[in-house]
């Protein structure tokens, strides 16, 4: 599902774009039987998303995935903020929000944790530097990771 999810997000980007978002994030998943696609919205201005821009991108991205007829079930569309949590999914997420407190998860235990939350010191071209936020057990209070041992990331909307 992830290959077309990917497919969804290059062929319904330019028209979100055109109406003043931009794609965050496109998931496809099953919940309870039914096929859910999830598209997480940030606007282009800066500005927070409302319930007007949902129901506007959700009307003309509904008329776009008919034509596209890419998704054989039924499904349901959910088009919602990218919110406070806002998920870094793209090296451009992580260098934009430098200096901001994330939360990283990783694929494998990485010095005896598989979650680190800190400050996002940089971002290079193949992976991050953390401040952590708790020294590891030999102290050290920084941490490199590459985006591929990377399961998930997100601001931390609980820190200022």
């Amino acid at each position: 599902m992830a290959i077309l999810a990917e497919k969804i997000e290059r062929e319904i980007t330019p028209l979100v774009r055109e109406l003043g978002c931009e794609v965050v994030k496109v998931s496809l998943f099953d919940q309870a039987g039914r096929k859910t696609l999830q598209i997480l919205l940030e606007r282009s201005d800066g500005s927070s998303v409302n319930i007007d821009d949902c129901q506007r991108i959700s009307r003309a991205l509904s008329l776009k995935l008919d034509i596209m007829d890419v998704i054989t079930d039924k499904y349901t569309l959910e088009i919602s903020s990218a919110g406070i949590d806002r998920p870094l999914v793209k090296p451009a997420d992580f260098v934009r929000f430098c200096g901001k407190n994330v939360v990283v998860k990783t694929y494998v235990s990485k010095a005896g944790h598989k979650t680190f939350k800190g400050s996002l010191k940089s971002a290079m071209e193949n992976g991050i530097k953390l401040e952590l936020e708790v020294p590891q057990k030999d102290g050290e209070d920084e941490i490199s990771l590459l985006y591929e041992e990377i399961s998930s990331a997100h601001i931390d909307g609980s820190k200022k």
